[in-house]
């Protein structure tokens, strides 16, 4: 007789290998479960709850389920489900609740799925008969008296701060009670209970408060049990990230003009809690009619029209790129620039400065006598793109103007046709040679203006050189 073996190998894709792993929490320690695990023993009519985490080892964001089936078991809705996401190398928690009515073993089954992985854990517990009650205790909250198993809820707590709830133990018989134990478990919950020390003899009528407190460090739910003797009550908080403050851009000056330079600075309303970062943004939008933009207006460091913001904890203002301001230029284009401020996606901020309108700004002129003419140069800027008009007039080294008075030049179509090209905005120069006819030697200088929408600006005596 021959036997024949017949071996199949197959080698899964990465995808398809395990991304998550369960483990139960004990007070502050994980510890990883299999495919079974024992939720303990629980007196009946009592409640257990046990804290889960579910850890991601992948490197993306995984969708989770978790389900549990059983009689004795269950996982409430309002305070056991997990999140449905879990970001890349991160946890999650989620708690299974343990609630016998009679005295036998059960059994459920716990099932906690991802794309790539379904995992099916059999838990069982044991519960035992109703002990017998420690004297007449109630146990009450700022709510009031608490029934067995009832919840004890902390609210929304910032990360880092504490919220704490007292806790009463009441005697209402006229005999002393002893309370043999007290404690408190999970993660966020101080325990145990401070302020009290077991077994704690209770007088006739008399109460005994202590606080428990809630501190999350991450924003997360938190869940937890306090624990009298044999009575248990379930402990639930949530952390929450704290917001950052109220940012507001600042201008260094409010008063708008061209060609000048300026800076920012991002003031805080508070000293952040937290870090946070974002972005600030230069845009802007000319006034003059057919312009679509001016390539000066800019951010002197970095990129053009973009900068990052960062919020440092602790800080009351952010960092511009780096920098505790940042610098701008307003061209040299009437108009207005806007500054947008987007901060951890909340609603952005923004800020407004108008360069206005304005006449000419000359800011150098020269003067040359060559051989049988004189070139007048002069250089600046028209924010309006609308200069028309240029006047010359000329004076001997004496003083005296000459004969023929102001040269008048309609220079308008000049104007239009080197804005309608050009790059820079509203700068501009303007070269003029006049030929003389005489002795250009007794020509010593020269004025001009120059006239846009807004006015007429003069340049005042620049002396002939040779």
């Amino acid at each position: 007789m021959i036997f024949r073996a017949l071996f199949f190998a197959s080698i899964l894709p990465l995808s398809a290998l395990a991304d998550i792993q369960v483990y139960v929490l004990n007070g502050s320690t994980l510890t990883p479960i299999g495919s079974s695990f024992f939720v303990g023993t629980t007196t009946v009519g009592q409640t257990a709850t046990i804290q889960f985490r579910v850890q991601n080892s992948a490197s993306v964001e995984v969708p989770l389920t978790a389900s549990v089936t059983g009689s004795g078991f269950s996982m409430p809705e309002s305070e056991c489900q997990p999140a449905p996401i879990i970001p890349p190398n991160k946890e999650n928690a989620f708690c299974v609740v343990f609630t016998p009515t009679i005295v036998a073993l059960y059994a459920g089954t716990l099932v906690v799925s991802s794309p790539n992985t379904t995992l099916n854990i059999l838990l069982t517990g044991t519960a035992t008969g109703a002990a017998a009650p420690t004297g007449q205790i109630t146990v009450s909250d700022s709510s009031g008296s608490l029934a067995y198993g009832a919840q004890i809820p902390f609210g929304s707590v910032l990360v880092g701060n504490h919220q704490p709830e007292t806790i009463t133990l009441s005697n209402s018989t006229n005999a002393s009670v002893t309370v043999n134990s007290v404690s408190v478990s999970g993660t966020g919950f101080s325990g145990p209970p401070m302020g009290i020390m077991t077994p704690l003899q209770i007088a006739p009528r008399k109460s005994v408060p202590f606080d428990i407190t809630f501190s999350p460090t991450t924003a997360t739910r938190y869940p937890g049990t306090l624990t009298v003797d044999s009575l248990s009550f379930n402990l639930k908080g949530q952390g929450q990230v704290p917001p950052l403050p109220g940012a507001s851009i600042v201008l260094a000056s409010t008063v708008g003009a061209s060609a000048q330079q300026n800076s920012i600075t991002i003031q805080l309303a508070s000293a952040s809690q937290v870090s946070g970062n974002g972005t600030l943004t230069m845009a802007f939008l000319p006034s003059v009619a057919g312009v679509t933009d001016d390539a000066a207006v800019q951010v002197l460091s970095g990129p053009a029209h973009i900068a990052t913001v960062a919020i440092a904890a602790g800080a009351t203002s952010a960092t511009i790129g780096g920098q505790s301001s940042m610098a701008f230029q307003t061209g040299t284009t009437a108009g207005t620039i806007t500054f947008t401020l987007t901060l951890n996606g909340d609603p952005p901020q923004q800020a407004s400065l108008t360069i206005p309108p304005a006449p000419i700004d000359l800011d150098s002129a020269t003067a040359v006598r060559l051989f049988g003419s004189l070139n007048v140069a002069f250089s600046g800027f028209d924010n309006t793109y609308s200069a028309s008009q240029i006047s010359y007039t000329f004076y001997d080294i004496k003083g005296k103007a000459l004969p023929q008075g102001a040269i008048d030049v309609n220079a308008a179509t000049d104007f239009q046709q080197y804005f309608s090209t050009t790059q820079v905005g509203g700068m501009f120069q303007v070269l003029a040679v006049f030929p003389v006819t005489g002795n250009e030697a007794e020509i010593g200088f020269v004025t001009a203006q120059v006239t846009n929408s807004l006015g007429t600006t003069s340049v005042q005596q620049v002396p002939f050189g040779n």
